[in-house]
This record gives C-alpha cells, structure tokens and sequence, in this order.
C-alpha cells in the first residue's frame, strides 16, 4: 500500500463517524491546553523575574563578603566554609585597585521606624510611619532608575553634605498621611500626583527622625557621661551581657531633599530611605561600637563596575583575595533551577488530562476495529500485510494526537493571551508597570506539547493496531 493511499484512507476512516472523532479529539484538546497553559505561566513567570533582575542598574554590581558563600540550590547564599575576611575601610580602598571598578561602599541597610514631626492645628506633634530601611549611598552608587524617577527634589550633590538629607519613597509619606496620593493608589475624591506636583513642596524641606539604640560605658565615679553630638539621647536600660554599659536611644534628623516613586520601579524590596554614606557610617559607628570605631568591620560591601560586561572579570579577581562575592547573574542561576521544577510539576499536573485523553483514544480505535472487521478481513485478503494495518490504525491515532494538540495548543496560546490582557489592565490600574505578563507560550513549549500528544496517542493507538493486525482474514470475511 503506497504512503499517499494510508495517508488518505486514515483520515478518511474518522470522518466516516464525526462525532465520536470529535469527543476524542476535544480530550486531547482539553489535555494540551491545560498542559501549554500551565507551562507556559512557569516560562511567563521566569521571564518576568529574570527581566526584573536584569535590569542593567544590578548587572553591574557584585556583592562581597567575609566569608565564601554557597551557589548550590539548597544552601544559596549561606557562608560556605572557609576563612573569614575583615571587611573594613582597607578592604574597600583595595577593592577600588581592580580595573573595571567604579565604586566600592558599605552595604548600609538600617532599619528603623520613620517619623515626621509636623505642626498640626497649631501644636507640633510626631507622626509615625511604619519601618523602613535608610540606606546610605555614595553619589556614584545612586542608580539611574532611582534618579529617573524623582517626582520632586534631587538626590544630593556632594559626595558629603554638610546637613543630613534624605530622598524618600512618596508611598512611605502618603501611608503616614504626607502628601499627595500617587496614581492608582488614590481614594475616592483624591487627585494623583505626579512628577512636579506643586502639593510636594509643602514635603520638601520636612524633617524625619531615625532612632537607634547606642550602646554607651557608664562614666567612672566623678566622670560626666558623654552624650552625642546635636542629638536626642535618652537613657533606656542597662545592658544585661555588660553591666558596664548603658544602652540609649539616639536620634538622628534628616531633611528632606528629594521624593522618589518607589512603586514604579519595578523591584521588590523593602521600602527605601536614601541618605549619604558618611552619614549611613555614622549610624552604624554609633550603633555597633559605642561610638568609637568598627573594629569587626562592615558586613557586607558594594562593588560598582564600569560595564556590565566587565562583572564576571571583577568577581573572580575578588574571589581570587579571598572575599565571597554575589551577582545577580548567580541569583538568576538559582531562579532557573526552581523554575524548571516548577515548570514540570505543573506539566506533571495538567498532564493528567492527557492520560484521560489517552484512554479515549484507545477505546476510540478499538471501537473502530470492532465496526471494520470486515474491511479489515478484505483488505488482508487482497493482500495487505500485517504492518501495513498496524501502521494504518497508528496513524489514525497520531492524527488524532496530532489534530488535537494544535488545537489544544492553539487555544492554551488564546486563553493565556488573554489573562495577560486582563493582569497588565489590573497591575496598571493600581499603578503599577506597564507590560506585565503572566503566559508565555515559546515554541520549544508548543514543539514540546505537540510531540508529547502525538507520542501519547501512538502509543494509546498501539494495542489495538496489533489486534487488527492479528486477525484472520476468514473469520473476519464471516463477521456480517
């Protein structure tokens, strides 16, 4: 039997019986489109992540650290064992040496509840927010993105300012009742705000406070205890693991230079305070060291490179002095392992449908062999042989497979477009980024799902292949 005659005589054997083709068909499609679906929210997640880290601002960064860190899955970013480096004012002058470095800095992350004191119906009362984190910057560490999106204000201008400034997240400030709304965030009769809206001059110019704790020596006998220099203090408690020292709350005041929008940044994190970095480094002296100097040294460092591809080249030369370092290219590799389980748990789930698709194609062929008996007896008897009928009802089943996954896939593809179109509307409206997406359907994934429905249904398709195969060409002939 020639190929073009198998070709036509099983598609023309499911278009004798119309609707149970159509049944069958309609469970793979149900199969692959909740296995394209699925997946394809794996891949549409993945990629929203690995854009948003990215970003070229991150790409140029390498974090270091005392102590080698792990890259593997389980233990990702847990010190590794090792030595441990100082990471003091030393290391961050010997790491300014590599070519290719712009910028070396503290990671000064502080966290701390940020109030605002204000003259409200005359008297002048503290307004309390909720904990943020006051980081403190160099200017060449000041990244773009931030810089972009200012509403009102700027960043400072000197590597050390005279007066302690802050640029603070516009959100922060309307959650304590500060300010203008910012779009989609507004309530009802309120008017966003955008970039230079006069209503944020009445916040520029506002002092916010930090407060920490100190952890001070109690003066000898006859001694005057020594407070901080222009600040608050209050006496708290005494230490309980040094009876020797006294723990006081400091207070710090900054002004208000600049406001950012942090919610159209695009990056998760905590909400952000920016202040300079000497300033940043006078907390911390403050905080770890009762006031003298960090002899433990930093706990982490910054490192700002001059181009992205230059980052690689900058890790291993730190690596190489001893120091654990980080990237968001290592963040990435990690996010790709838990996206690829998490792409095969859900095929794994969506899979299901297949196998149900799989039984109706074996009844469904099984079924054909009962009603072509007969023909099937013919046929032998005119000489067809055994693999020519195996490979006939294999085909049947492949092209049911096969008709039912471009389908499927098609609509998978459909469904999937249209919950991005409902998620980017809904992300917008709260004000969030334009161009968010949930499913992606790639054509390795439509590829995939395509071959794995087809391979499905050949091997539903075998068993009764081989009973047709099996028959003898006499008894067949008496079945009517």
């Amino acid at each position: 039997m020639r190929a073009a005659d198998m070709f036509r005589y099983s598609f023309g054997n499911l278009a004798r019986q119309k609707l149970r083709t159509f049944l069958t068909v309609f469970g793979v499609i149900v199969g692959t489109a909740a296995i394209t679906l699925m997946v394809s929210l794996g891949i549409g997640l993945q990629q929203q992540t690995i854009e948003l880290f990215n970003r070229v601002d991150f790409l140029t960064s390498v974090s270091v650290f005392p102590q080698k860190r792990s890259h593997s899955l389980m233990s990702f970013g847990k010190p590794a064992p090792g030595a441990v480096m100082k990471l003091d004012d030393a290391a961050v002058e010997e790491l300014k040496k590599i070519p290719g470095v712009v910028t070396v800095y503290p990671a000064l992350n502080i966290g701390s509840r940020l109030s605002i004191e204000r003259v409200i119906d005359g008297k002048k009362k503290t307004v309390s927010g909720n904990f943020v984190q006051f980081i403190g910057l160099p200017q060449a560490a000041i990244l773009p993105m931030y810089r972009d999106r200012t509403l009102a204000g700027k960043f400072w201008d000197e590597e050390n300012p005279a007066d302690r400034v802050a640029v603070v997240p516009a959100d922060v400030l309307y959650d304590m009742g500060i300010g203008p709304p910012l779009a989609g965030h507004q309530k009802p009769g309120e008017t966003p705000a955008g970039r230079g809206d006069p209503r944020w001059n009445e916040v520029l110019g506002l002092e916010i406070k930090i407060q920490f704790n100190m952890a001070v020596a109690k003066p000898e006998p006859g001694e005057k205890e020594e407070e901080p220099k222009d600040e608050e203090a209050t006496p708290k408690d005494e230490d309980e693991k040094d009876p020797e020292v006294t723990t006081k709350r400091v207070t710090r005041r900054f002004r208000i230079i600049g406001i950012y929008d942090s919610a159209d940044i695009g990056v998760p994190m905590a909400p952000s305070v920016f202040i300079p970095l000497d300033q940043g480094k006078e907390i911390m002296r403050l905080r770890m060291s009762r006031g003298g100097p960090v002899e433990t040294g930093y706990p982490a460092l910054v490192v700002k490179v001059k181009d992205a591809s230059l980052t690689d080249e900058v890790q291993r030369e730190i690596d190489a002095k001893g120091y654990g370092t980080m990237t968001i290219q290592d963040v990435v590799q990690v996010i790709g392992y838990v996206f690829v389980t998490l792409k095969a748990v859900l095929g794994a789930v969506a899979s299901i449908g297949l196998i149900v698709a799989f039984f109706g194609i074996a009844n469904t062929m099984i079924m054909a062999i009962l009603e072509r008996t007969r023909e099937i007896g013919v046929m032998k008897a005119l000489g067809a042989r055994n693999a020519e009928i195996r490979r006939m009802f294999v085909l049947e089943a492949a092209a049911i497979g096969g008709l039912g996954a471009l389908c499927g896939i098609a609509a998978g593809w459909a469904f999937g477009k249209g919950l991005n179109a409902m998620a980017a509307w809904f992300v917008e409206k709260r004000g969030g980024p334009e161009g968010v997406y949930l499913f992606v359907v790639s054509p390795w994934l439509a590829g995939g799902t395509l071959a794995f429905a087809v391979v499905v249904a050949v091997i539903a398709g075998l068993y009764p292949a081989w009973r047709a195969s099996r028959l003898d060409p006499v008894a067949a002939l008496r079945s009517l």
